[in-house]
Formats: structure tokens, C-alpha cells, sequence
């Protein structure tokens, strides 16, 4: 498996494990265009994925991978009238499908949900992080308690 860094508007695909230096590859933002970090045996994003801010700097870490993409100054080069936007796949969760969620420069931060669903769009406040996949995990673990709990309530 290998991790590959898709900029969609440009056609820009970059297989990270040919251009990284010590785990890290950066990549100037380009207002605009649109972030992809994906797993290529899967084309999704990977389940570890870790999604943090750092000053004007989105960050994506994947501890299994060893991987870290900097998009330098998504909060710098991109703004209200020019976004740029990274986009991750997200997992089920109770009442919601899995799809797609979308950091940008504007809109709610992400810090402000009690969790993250497919098909929401925000931002992310200085030092915020958070792990997509996580939440639809944990969406479908208190959905799989709640089963559990409703099942073993009646008897037989």
C-alpha cells in the first residue's frame, strides 16, 4: 500500500513514497484546487488518517504509513473569496451513510459537532485535529452497544 496525493483541479497525483524526506512532503496551497490523500490499493482516504491545523498549515498524518503531507498555507494562500478544500472519507455512523467530509477556510469548526458526518463542510481552529474515520467508527460502535443492549434486554 502506498499513499498518494491527488490535487484534483490540477490533475496532480503524487505517489508520496517517490518525493518524501523523512516521512514529510509539502505542498503550497493553490486556491482553488481540491486535496486528496488516499490509500492506493483502496482510492480512499486511509483509516488512520489524522487531519490537524498548524498556524496557516493543514497537516495529514498517517502514523502507519509514516507519512506527513503539509498543504502550506491552506489558511494563508486560500480565504473566504478563494478556498482551497481537502476532502476525506468518512465512515457510517448512526443515521448517516459513509461519504465525504470537507475542511475548508470558512464555516462552522469541526471542533463545534459532537461528531462528524458525510456531507459536512468546515474548518479547523488553530491546534484542532481530528481523525475522520474515528468518527464514523465510533458512530457504529454506540450504534452496535445500542443493539446489543436492546438484545439482551428481552428474554426468552
Amino acid at each position: 500500500m502506498g499513499l498518494i496525493l491527488v490535487e484534483k483541479k490540477s490533475g496532480k497525483r503524487i505517489d508520496l513514497s517517490k518525493v518524501l524526506k523523512n516521512g514529510k512532503y509539502t505542498e503550497l496551497a493553490v486556491p482553488g484546487e481540491e486535496y486528496y490523500l488516499i490509500d492506493s490499493a483502496t482510492g480512499k482516504t486511509p483509516e488512520d488518517i489524522k487531519v490537524t491545523r498548524s498556524g496557516n498549515d493543514l497537516i495529514l498524518k498517517s502514523e502507519k504509513e509514516n507519512v506527513e503531507v503539509i498543504i502550506d498555507d491552506f489558511w494563508g494562500k486560500c480565504d473566504d473569496e478563494q478556498q482551497c478544500f481537502a476532502i476525506f472519507d468518512v465512515g457510517a455512523s448512526e443515521g448517516a451513510d459513509a461519504g465525504q467530509v470537507i475542511v475548508t477556510q470558512v464555516g462552522k469548526e469541526f471542533s463545534s459537532f459532537p461528531e462528524i458526518e458525510a456531507g459536512m463542510s468546515g474548518t479547523l481552529a488553530e491546534g484542532d485535529s481530528f481523525s475522520p474515520w474515528l468518527y464514523g467508527l465510533a458512530g457504529l460502535a454506540i450504534l452496535g452497544l445500542g443493539a446489543a443492549a436492546a438484545g439482551g434486554s428481552g428474554g426468552g
